[in-house]
């Protein structure tokens, strides 16, 4: 059940070093939205705590003692599942989000800091900030009970070439080559993202253009989140700008995510009987229309069906279409529904769409 807007963010945090732990609590407890409804010390009692609990949401520190931080988020998703958020060093939260994801937490984030001593005021919070955007973000997401796993998945399979769309991507001429990748996201979708971005690094040659589906009020707390921890810059689009190569464009609240023939943002007010909106089978469809085979498209974990209309406008159109494999999904329905209908010329694991994008566009 969706947590009502006036309800405060039920709160577990596990650090294993005490100064921390009270610099978590403290910074979560002086929020409004907040309550801090239990704290561990170590990883066996997070996951007791969580069990007996029920949090909203859970910050796991990624070195606590008897049990990491990671091996904690993997019972807890099998026991009990919940929205988690890993947190460790600089260098853990750029090169380790993967391992975070696998384990089935929703992001990993650099550790806050405390500003005891701090002589910059624009810099000192970043980290504070971050670390209760991404908690406010994540808590909102369903999360489903992660099972180990018994299979290999279906991960880059390809459908057959006598599929429309389905050449490999090494055979694609310098005329097919992307001008524009469109993706769409639901629930999980903004740790998918933020994982898929860092990948496709600073200099990726397109613009890219979202529809995330998230609660009401997030969208622009999402944008700046995206911003600060990607490479590429982010921003909740606009009518009429253009989209200009390496920059990402959220679709607005309440509003439709278009494109214009010549590379410029549209956006449009639902209609009365739109069953989603912003709608990304809004976007592929008039992706489609737009730029033809010069056009990537992608699904991301989530509820329901959304994109897979416009994704199929994709594949007629020549485009290559992806999409985010059942194992490494939070909840399996809109890669589902593309893949069945068709619309899908390869399916992914999460750590390796950034790989399959580069290599698409090369």
């Amino acid at each position: 059940m969706k947590r009502a807007s006036t309800t405060p963010i039920r709160a577990l945090v596990a650090e294993g070093s005490r100064a921390q732990r009270e610099l978590l609590v403290a910074l979560l407890s002086a929020c409004d939205d907040f309550v801090v409804v239990g704290t561990a010390s170590n990883g066996r009692e997070a996951v007791a705590v969580a069990r007996s609990l029920a949090p909203d949401v859970i910050a796991i520190d990624t070195h606590l003692p008897l049990l990491d931080g990671y091996e904690a988020t993997r019972q807890i998703m099998q026991q009990s599942p919940a929205p988690i958020v890993l947190i460790g060093s600089r260098a853990e939260a750029a090169h380790h989000s993967g391992a975070a994801l696998a384990a089935g937490a929703l992001a990993l984030i650099e550790q806050p800091r405390s500003t005891a001593g701090a002589t910059e005021p624009s810099q000192r919070d970043t980290s504070q900030a971050a670390f209760l955007t991404t908690l406010r973000l994540m808590s909102d997401v369903r999360v489903v009970r992660r099972y180990p796993a018994r299979s290999p998945s279906s991960a880059g399979q390809t459908l057959p070439a006598s599929l429309p769309g389905a050449r490999s991507p090494g055979m694609r001429s310098a005329a097919h080559v992307p001008q524009v990748l469109a993706i769409a996201a639901s629930t999980g979708g903004p740790a998918a993202l933020q994982l898929i971005l860092r990948g496709l690094g600073a200099e990726v040659s397109l613009p890219i253009l979202v529809v995330q589906h998230i609660s009401r009020g997030f969208i622009v707390a999402f944008a700046e989140w995206l911003d600060a921890t990607v490479p590429q810059p982010v921003r909740v689009a606009h009518q009429g700008e253009r989209l200009l190569a390496g920059h990402v464009y959220l679709a607005p609240e309440d509003y439709h995510l278009t494109v214009c023939a010549q590379g410029i943002a549209s956006l449009r007010p639902p209609a009365p009987d739109d069953r989603y909106c912003p709608s990304a089978d809004y976007l592929f469809t008039e992706v489609a229309r737009a730029y033809g085979a010069r056009a990537l498209g992608l699904v991301l974990t989530g509820m329901g069906d959304d994109g897979t209309r416009g994704l199929l406008a994709m594949r007629a159109a020549g485009a290559l279409t992806l999409a985010q494999d059942a194992a490494s999904s939070v909840v399996y329905g809109m890669p589902r529904a593309a893949v069945e209908a068709g619309a899908i010329t390869r399916s992914e694991p999460l750590a390796g769409i950034a790989a399959a994008i580069l290599q698409i566009m090369s």
